[in-house]
């Protein structure tokens, strides 16, 4: 094989592991409705725990949540789009951190480890 097609084989490969490892987003994707705003709670959300970011810049943040399921809770994110639809999304599963970032086309991502 020659040195230019090892090359694309490895960046290919390297881009394939990069995107498997990627964190997904949290919020479900809803056709044409694009996420606006997400909250976060400690526990069920008709609890009214709501948790402020440890970090909250202008387009990015981060919650820093392990401490929650170190007491035995967990953590709901709460979706909310364009239509003012909102869609709870509980996190059973222990993490660490979850982050918001907004790209250069206001594109809100949300996405935890």
């Amino acid at each position: 094989m020659s040195s230019s097609k090892q090359l694309a084989a490895l960046l290919l490969c390297l881009f394939g592991w990069r995107s498997a490892l990627a964190a997904p987003s949290v919020c479900p994707i809803r056709q044409n409705q694009p996420l606006r705003s997400i909250d976060a709670f400690d526990g069920e959300p008709q609890d009214l725990a709501t948790l402020e970011p440890d970090v909250a810049k202008e387009r990015d943040g981060h919650w820093a949540l392990g401490y929650i399921y170190d007491e035995g809770r967990f953590v709901t994110m709460r979706c909310k789009y364009a239509d003012k639809q909102t869609q709870d999304v509980k996190l059973a599963n222990r993490v660490e951190q979850c982050s918001y970032s907004i790209n250069a086309r206001n594109v809100l991502r949300v996405t935890c480890k």
